[in-house]
Formats: structure tokens, sequence, C-alpha cells
């Protein structure tokens, strides 16, 4: 089937489900008519079918995380700060699961364990084949480019940048960069070997495979870092959690080639069209029944994780979010890094996604680097082509929940700018304009949902 066909094919396939989704619409709307809890009974069908309200449902939500990295990590800033309640959501725990393992997520949300949990999504999608649909990705709020490989201080090596300051292209000075390793003992964490396959593209520069071209030596990215204090125990190491990288190359440690070097040196090769579909995403994976049964709950969390995003950005307050995110990321791999560490990640290794430009950078902009479906598209054909996967067709409508969601939010903020319109210009007073107010405060908020539930309240007459 070639791309049109496959376009197509996908075209008459979302008709359909928009017919069959029509009727359900209307089922469910004489189903809320006739009662059911507080997330069924404020939501009605049809254009325009989020119905008036004047309070938040309360709701409670099993999550999870692994506090490994800034991005991972971003959680405890709507949980610290109270987020999660301004829009009715109690976590069960109430400060969150938190893993102690990245290989103990995907096992656990199998398992049923959690509602929804913090994921690097690239890192489950060998489960495709199996039960990976049944836990989707609900939203995505980072790409990670911060893969490198990284040689000790006391390593002779050169890096590419000294190949390049020799006089070298960068193709060149990769390939002579990579080539140092050719079978050397690399110490990187055993789950690196079910991500996409960031070091292969580093050494197909100088025509080497990955991993058989290196004496992989598998250790924690906490046992990593801990390791590459001891001066002449380790030469060379391939982390994959940013704050290791971060404190790694604080003390000493030298990318010999990093994503940011192809980026920026690198617009024609094979590997940089490679790696630009390869850079992976972190966001939140959830129980699609408890999606299902639950979606204005999600679309809740979503926005505070939103929110989140805009509190370690805001010059204001991104200096108690990042002293947050250093804090709990110390106190549970045993790090030492500081808020500042966290602002690099996020200026250099993990570029955060605000709401603002997730149309553009993940989901309506299919030229655009980071698009969500086209670099999955490549990732899972690679999976396939190395055997990973099986052969066979993969149905990213279903699986990309946090597409649709997107579409969700987007569409409520844009009935709530028109409410909004309509507020200002009506004579609204007491009760009423506390409304608008709360409505304007939970758009700030990215909780659109309720901005329009509010909005809609005042404007009743």
């Amino acid at each position: 089937m070639n791309a049109f066909q496959r376009h197509h094919a996908r075209w008459n396939s979302r008709t359909r489900w928009l017919a069959l989704l029509v009727t359900l619409l209307a089922v469910l709307t004489a189903l809320a008519a006739c009662g059911g809890d507080d997330d069924a009974a404020e939501t009605t069908a049809g254009t325009g079918g989020t119905a008036a309200g004047t309070d938040i449902p309360q709701a409670e939500m099993r999550f999870a995380f692994y506090p490994c990295c800034a991005d991972n990590a971003i959680f405890q800033v709507a949980i610290e700060k109270g987020f999660l309640e301004d829009v009715g959501i109690t976590l069960t725990p109430p400060e969150g699961h938190q893993y102690t393992l990245f290989d103990q997520i995907v096992p656990s949300m199998q398992r049923g364990d959690h509602d929804a949990t913090g994921m690097f999504i690239q890192g489950y999608l060998q489960t495709l084949s199996t039960f990976g649909q049944d836990i989707p990705p609900i939203m995505f709020h980072d790409i990670y480019v911060g893969y490198a490989i990284l040689k000790a201080p006391d390593n002779d090596a050169k890096t590419a940048t000294d190949f390049m300051d020799e006089g070298m292209s960068f193709p060149e000075a990769a390939k002579a960069a990579v080539e140092q390793l050719r079978g050397e003992e690399v110490f990187t964490p055993p789950h690196g070997t079910v991500q996409p396959p960031y070091p292969d593209v580093f050494l197909s520069y100088a025509d080497m495979e990955y991993p058989g071209d290196l004496d992989l030596q598998f250790l924690e990215d906490p046992k990593i870092v801990e390791l590459s204090t001891t001066p002449g125990r380790m030469k060379w190491a391939i982390p994959y959690a940013a704050p290791v990288l971060v404190q790694m190359i604080r003390e000493g440690w030298e990318p010999v080639i990093n994503v940011n070097m192809i980026f920026d040196n690198d617009n024609e090769s094979e590997q940089a069209n490679r790696m630009r579909t390869l850079v992976g995403s972190t966001g939140v994976i959830a129980q699609r029944d408890w999606v299902e049964a639950n979606e204005d709950t999600a679309l809740r969390f979503i926005s505070t994780v939103f929110r989140s995003v805009d509190y370690v950005e805001d010059p204001a307050t991104q200096q108690d979010g990042w002293k947050i995110i250093a804090d709990i990321i110390n106190a549970t791999q045993g790090l030492k890094l500081i808020p500042e560490d966290i602002g690099t990640i996020f200026e250099e290794v993990d570029p955060l996604f605000p709401w603002d430009e997730q149309g553009d950078s993940l989901w309506e902009d299919e030229s655009a680097p980071y698009h969500v479906r086209s670099s999955l598209e490549t990732q899972i054909a690679s999976l396939v082509e190395n055997k990973t996967l099986p052969d066979r067709e993969y149905d990213l409508d279903r699986f990309l929940v946090a597409e649709r969601l997107y579409q969700r939010l987007k569409a409520l903020q844009t009935e709530a700018d028109g409410l909004l319109e309509d507020a200002e210009s009506a004579d609204l007073s007491g009760e009423k304009a506390q409304l608008v107010d709360r409505a304007r405060e939970h758009y700030e908020w990215h909780n659109y949902l309720d901005a329009v539930r509010f909005l809609k309240a005042a404007l009743e007459d």
C-alpha cells in the first residue's frame, strides 16, 4: 500500500468512526439525562457540548512517575504547588507513586497498578504488538536531544569538535571520533537496548554497528555517574538520563559526539535525517479504559502539566520550580544537582513544549522536526526492521490518544475565547462576575474545560 492509499484508507476509516461517534454521543446524551457520575453529568453531546457548571467535580487518580530526570520529575511541581487540587484531583497515593527504576514502569501499567504515569514514549513502542495499545500516550511535553557519547576527563581521545577544528568536515570528524570507540568498554543503562537506535546513528558515521562493535557494560544511570567519579575506572559512557549527563559534563566528562553536534553541523547526511526522526519525547501514558471513562479528569490533569511547564519557564517562578525538581531527583537518584542544572537541562537537553507550541511543533505541521506522527512512524519502522516488532500495520490513529485530547483542548480554548468576548460585552455582576474571574484564572492555567463551564454558567439567563 503506497502513501496515498494509506492516507485514503485512514480518511475512510476516520469517516466511519465519525459516523459511529455521532451515534454514540446521541446515546450518551440520553444516558446523561438519566443521571450518572459527576464527570458524565457535566458533558453533553453535539458541538459546544460542554455543559455549564459552577464547581469542579472531585476525582481521585492513581498516578505514578519516575523522578530520574527533569522532564519526568516536572509532575512534582504540580504536586507541591497544589495545581492538582485547583482542578479537583486527589492523587492516590497523595504524593504519587514513585518508581525506583525505569524498567518498573511498563510492567506496572500492564498490570493496571496505576491510571496514568509519566513515560519516555519511545521506551515502550516494542509493546505495540501486544498490550501497548492499552496504555496509549495522552500528552507529550518535551523532546530529548541530549543523547551523547561521553569521554572521561582522563581520556585523551579527541571529540568530533576537535577534529573539526583540525579542518575536517563534520561527517569526517564524526567518523574519526566514533572510530576511537571500536571494541572499547562502554557503560550504558540496560534500558538503552530497547530505545530508538541513537548510538547506532553515531557509530554509522564510521560504518560501525551498535552494539556489536562496542564492549557494552550495563549499569543504571545513577550507578554510572557514581562510578564516573573514580579516576581511571571508566573511559566511555552513553548515559540516558539528562541529569546524569549534565552532572557528568559539569564534572569534566566531554561529549565525543552528541545530537546537537549533528543538528548544528550536518544537514544533508543519512545520519542527520535519521536523527531528526529518532529524537524521543516524554509525556504521560494512561490506561485506555480509564481515559475513556474519565476524559474530563484527564484533560484537567494535562492542564496541570502545562501549568507546571509555564512555572519552570517563567523568570518569576523558575528558580523555585528548578529547585523542586532538583530536590526530588537528588533525593531519589543520589545525584548532586543544583537548580541551575535543571535550567540547563530544559534549555539544552530537554526542551519543553508549552501549550502554545504544541500545535506547530508536535501535531499540525508534518514538516516540523518533532512532528509526533512522522517520528513514531519512523521509529516503529526501525523496530520492525530490527525484528523487535512483527512486520505488520500499527494503528497510530488509535494509539495517539494524545492527539485527540490536544484537539479537544484546542477546541475548548477556542470556545472559551468566544465566551470571554461575550462576557466582556455583558453587564455581569455579583456571582456571575465572580464566575467570569474564575474562568479567566482557569484559562490562564490551561484548564479550558472548566473555563468554558464557568463562562457558560455566567452567561446563562
